[in-house]
């Protein structure tokens, strides 16, 4: 933050452009709106504070000379340290490998976030949006990028995306366009660590299931886990319906209580209708792995079908051939029950 640009001119420099810089990080680093404000009372009583003790700040620069020295600032000025903290855990013996899960990969997780929302202060960069009681809010939010690892108590966080209004854009910028821009800026540089992407985990909130992004993942080398609802890929829950699926069970104890982890899966499954579909074909892999259950219905893209289109497509005559339900003997359907149980 010292090589930070400065606007200021001629003898208003009181301030160094570190001290400016680590003043307002430290105000979000001790959750404390307030901490600057109480420093420099402990400083003018005591003639030392926590500020320089803890961040190393000379001087204690007041909020409004914060504002307005950094605001001009870029944070893609910041973008080296996160690398600089990735480099740093790979020099260290294991800093990294302790982050490792599933064969040796990293977790990414991807999510959005809000840093500030105002119905009376505002910017050119704001997204906005109306409330249900008319009201218009301004706010600023961005994709938060996280190395995590289940089982362990530390998180390393990596570059942010901001989401801001697009020139000549007809919509708002929005978190699934952001987190391609996100994988186009900084996936090529993590693809060396194996990434698994993680997106939102919070219930409904499948944003990050389109056949897009997941591409976009792909391309910037990486794998993916994403939520996905039976309301939004109907095609895979098509695949779902009525196969017969490998099942791990694990069971879980919490307290007195003992809950049971059911988890299923399906291989090769596209994520949208149509000749573009994803799929391999049989020759480049075997449909199934050695003890798992043949899956019915998986076949090369260019003869990807649904059931029911196929059905409808079929002449009057091939479709009264089929055996489905038939037409019951008697108007009170009472012989059909035991069939049809």
């Amino acid at each position: 933050m010292d090589r930070f640009p400065d606007k200021r001119r001629g003898a208003n420099t009181t301030y160094g452009m570190g001290d400016i810089g680590m003043a307002a990080f430290s105000v979000f680093f001790m959750q404390s709106p307030s901490f600057l404000a109480h420093q420099r009372q402990f400083e003018e009583a005591h003639r030392r504070s926590n500020c320089a003790s803890l961040f190393g700040i000379t001087k204690i620069p007041s909020d409004n000379h914060i504002r307005d020295v950094l605001d001009p600032a870029s944070p893609a000025l910041l973008h080296s340290a996160f690398a600089e903290t990735i480099a740093q855990l790979q020099r260290i013996d294991g800093g990294l490998d302790v982050f490792r899960r599933l064969d040796g990969r990293v977790l990414i997780a991807l999510d959005g976030t809000e840093y500030h929302c105002s119905r009376k202060i505002h910017c050119p960069h704001c997204s906005t949006r109306v409330r249900g009681n008319g009201g218009k809010e301004y706010y600023h939010s961005m994709l938060a990028a996280t190395q995590v690892a289940p089982g362990h108590d530390k998180v390393v966080p990596l570059d942010p995306e901001f989401v801001v209004p697009r020139d000549g854009a007809e919509k708002q910028d929005c978190e699934n366009g952001v987190a391609k821009r996100w994988l186009a800026t900084h996936g090529q540089r993590y693809a060396a660590l194996d990434p698994v992407y993680l997106g939102p985990v919070y219930f409904g909130d499948d944003l990050f299931s389109r056949q897009p992004l997941c591409q976009a993942v792909s391309d910037a080398g990486g794998h993916f886990i994403f939520v996905c609802k039976p309301s939004s890929h109907p095609l895979i829950q098509e695949y779902l319906t009525g196969a017969a699926l490998p099942v791990l069970e694990q069971t879980v104890r919490r307290g007195k209580q003992r809950f049971v982890h059911r988890y299923r899966w399906l291989r090769n499954v596209p994520l949208r209708d149509g000749p573009r579909a994803q799929l391999r074909t049989r020759e480049a892999e075997p449909r199934s792995h050695p003890g798992e259950p043949e899956l019915a219905g998986l076949r090369h893209a260019r003869r990807l079908r649904h059931r029911r289109r196929a059905l409808a497509q079929r002449t009057n005559q091939a479709r009264a051939s089929l055996q489905l339900l038939q037409q019951a003997r008697s108007d009170h359907h009472l012989p059909d029950l035991p069939v049809l149980g």
